[in-house]
């Protein structure tokens, strides 16, 4: 029998991700026939093309249309028309330069330029956002996927699959994905979903194969079930979007399903299965030691589409241990999908996967996906890896061990490490120590100046609003980071989130949790507000991570680089410098040289004396004309406070700068010198042309001209040829 496994969207499309790569090694070893496919990158790739994104357009247009023939638009109709009147603004221009912004990531020359691959994001950031707005309110971007309907709650699951209104997923899996996945008729499905990012996609796909071939098979993985075997072993709806579901590991138990569906294997035996039998949901007996994870082979990509992923270089994942060898952390529950305790990959079992990997995929470069790589297993790897002379870069999570030193940091880079990942969380030794970091901050400090020393890059995770966590406490972590600049390279940060299977939720009395907010209607949730009787307030964590950024932005010249690239970009872009320069700090240098030249391109072009030149919007403005005032509408929901009675139409023109997220609303003499604006007309001629219409002297027309020109000049909004 044929098994298809699926990896869907939403999830970043910049390298293939584990689980099916390792199923399918697993399974063709046990001689199974199998086939995977990751829908996600199928998805982006197809989505954002030109032809891709042209019937969205249409979808949008008609929309769009619809709303601006009304004469009044209510609260509701407001935020639509935004969306809608936004995106129709800079449509076209998107449809045209998509396929060129999409080929600048995979390029290997144009993809560093740091520039021209920001100018390409945004074209795809806006490709993304012009699609969701077909689908009002549904927004789709690399990160994330956000209906009306809730992701926490099966209900609104259940019923966004079948939205056809507002699920983007539903009209192009139904006419793409679902006939290619049926094709040669598959007795088993298997849809992997480790992200409530992909929740209602993913069971979009399940619902929509389900329908069209009933008698398939539909069985769920991933680690957003596994956190969930309570709730789903209750919920018969949930039932009817495909038959069973593998929580924990699941190589022995996939195989064991394909076994059952062969007649050859009793379905109550098989571990970590929950599955509907009749009226009932049966819950299997839960594997409590995992796989033996050195019996298990080599990660396959074979059959999936490694040319499509959103980098110039293909990036490889691997796995060298399964679960977490701390596994202490008071906020953490990484490790629950996984069964069994910490069981780490031998050596040489590991440095074959990579050399394999390497030869067969023609690739130099692998992220660890470890919870944290150990100094023993990192340090004899690296061993190996020199002592073999493989010429590879890699980066991992690891942790602020005693035993990092000097000579294992020189070790890691010499064997090609070039980023290594740190939770620090905070800089406060109370806080640290309600954590259970185990990690002294002086140690952490220690290690970032050895890696930096050493040419590797030292990212740090930071956690702010931990319960009980003061004001004060949280500066000392930003002043920590602040005054070590120079040895921290980068980092990423957020709030604090209660999430089910750590041990703050299981005792928030040790950490003055004095309240849950559990809702019955919420039955997926992975994660719960709370209320604590002392520490930060929410609002006063919000206003401690904003503080935080604006210092940053004052420290980190390159911050506009490190915190816009997602972790296998900036991989990329850190080995490219260190191999062309051997610093680590050349993405500092790469942002000041970017501000020198936007300084004297704006210092050149500031001069309209010279009548002979010509003018045109800069990249990502665009000028409209729209019924309703559609820059006061995206004000007051920029203020959250569009006004509940109806908006009368009102003829405006508007100037949308999308580099900086800017609208304004120019008159209509503005707007005629805009149009004029094209690169095809000189300054003279643009004067003459407004001194006719507008019955003016010339050098009335010449002064209005010049000084509103010079203004958007100043704005960034025009620039000369």
């Amino acid at each position: 029998m044929l098994t298809k496994l699926l990896f869907p969207p939403q999830w970043i499309p910049t390298q293939p991700y584990l689980s099916l790569p390792s199923l399918t090694a697993f399974l063709e070893a046990n001689n199974c026939n199998v086939e995977q496919n990751d829908i996600n990158i199928s998805f982006y790739d197809a989505l954002l093309s030109k032809s891709g994104l042209h019937s969205f357009y249409e979808r949008a247009n008609l929309k769009f249309q619809e709303l601006d023939s009304k004469r009044e638009l209510s609260s509701r109709l407001q935020k639509q028309y935004a969306a809608l009147g936004s995106s129709i603004l800079f449509g076209d221009y998107i449809l045209n330069e998509v396929d060129s912004a999409k080929k600048i990531l995979k390029n290997r020359e144009d993809f560093y330029d740091i520039e021209e691959l920001f100018r390409a994001f945004k074209i795809l950031e806006l490709g993304l956002k012009l699609a969701s707005s077909a689908y009002y309110p549904t927004n789709l971007t690399f990160h994330a996927y956000d209906m009306r309907y809730s992701c926490r709650s099966s209900k609104d699951v259940l019923a966004a699959v079948n939205d056809r209104e507002e699920n983007l997923f539903i009209d192009y899996f139904k006419k793409y994905t679902v006939p290619e996945v049926l094709r040669d008729k598959p007795e088993l499905i298997g849809i992997s979903i480790i992200n409530t990012s992909q929740l209602i996609p993913g069971l979009t796909l399940a619902n929509l194969i389900k329908k069209a071939s009933p008698d398939t098979h539909i069985n769920i993985g991933g680690s957003v079930f596994t956190r969930l075997i309570n709730e789903i072993s209750h919920n018969n709806e949930l039932f009817s979007v495909f038959d069973s579901v593998i929580v924990h590991e699941g190589e022995t138990a996939l195989l064991n399903l394909i076994k059952h569906l062969n007649n050859e294997f009793d379905i109550s035996k098989i571990p970590n299965l929950i599955y509907k039998n009749g009226a009932d949901i049966k819950v299997n007996k839960l594997n409590s030691h995992g796989e033996d994870i050195n019996s298990l082979p080599t990660p396959c990509f074979d059959g999936m589409p490694l040319d499509m992923y959103f980098s110039p270089e293909l990036i490889l994942p691997v796995l060298s241990s399964r679960g977490c060898y701390w596994r202490r952390c008071t906020f953490c529950d990484h490790s629950f999908g996984y069964s069994g305790n910490y069981r780490p990959r031998d050596v040489d079992n590991l440095y074959n996967d990579l050399k394999a990997l390497k030869s067969k995929y023609s690739t130099s470069f692998f992220t660890f996906q470890d919870e944290g790589l150990s100094p023993k297993l990192i340090s004899a790897l690296s061993d190996k890896i020199a002592e073999n002379k493989m010429d590879i870069s890699w980066l991992a999570d690891s942790r602020f061990e005693s035993a990092f030193n000097p000579e294992l940091s020189n070790k890691l880079s010499m064997a090609g490490c070039k980023m290594l990942y740190f939770g620090l969380e905070s800089a406060n030794e109370r806080v640290l120590g309600c954590m259970d970091k185990g990690i002294k901050k002086e140690n952490a400090l220690k290690i970032c100046k050895y890696c930096a020393d050493a040419g590797i890059w030292t990212h740090l995770f930071l956690i702010f609003g931990f319960p009980t966590e003061t004001r004060n406490e949280a500066r000392e972590t930003m002043n920590f980071i602040l005054q070590n600049n120079q040895i921290i390279r980068s980092m990423s940060f957020g709030s604090f989130q209660l999430t089910r299977h750590s041990k703050v939720y299981e005792n928030p009395s040790s950490f003055e949790v004095n309240k849950i907010v559990q809702n019955d209607s919420m039955d997926l949730s992975l994660w719960y507000d709370y209320e604590v009787s002392g520490g930060m307030s929410k609002k006063e964590t919000e206003e401690i991570i904003q503080e935080f950024y604006n210092e940053l932005s004052h420290k980190y010249r390159d911050l506009p680089i490190w915190s816009n690239l997602d972790r296998e970009h900036l991989f990329l872009y850190i080995s490219h410098c260190k191999k062309s320069k051997n610093k680590v700090s050349d993405l500092a240098e790469l942002i000041e040289s970017i501000y020198r030249k936007k300084s004297n391109e704006k210092q050149a072009s500031s001069d309209l004396k010279d009548s002979r030149i010509f003018l045109s919007l800069n990249k990502g403005i665009f000028a409209g004309t729209f019924n309703f005032n559609l820059a006061k509408i995206i004000h007051s929901g920029m203020a959250e406070n569009i006004p509940e009675n109806g908006l009368k139409t009102e003829r405006t023109n508007i100037i949308f700068d999308t580099n900086n997220n800017r609208i304004f609303t120019i008159t209509d003499f503005a707007k005629d010198i805009l149009d004029n604006c094209n690169g095809r007309v000189n300054l003279s001629d643009i004067i003459n042309i407004i001194k006719e219409k507008y019955w003016m002297h010339h050098s009335e027309a010449d002064l209005k001209c010049k000084s509103f020109l010079a203004g958007l000049m100043e704005k960034n909004i025009i620039r000369a040829n």
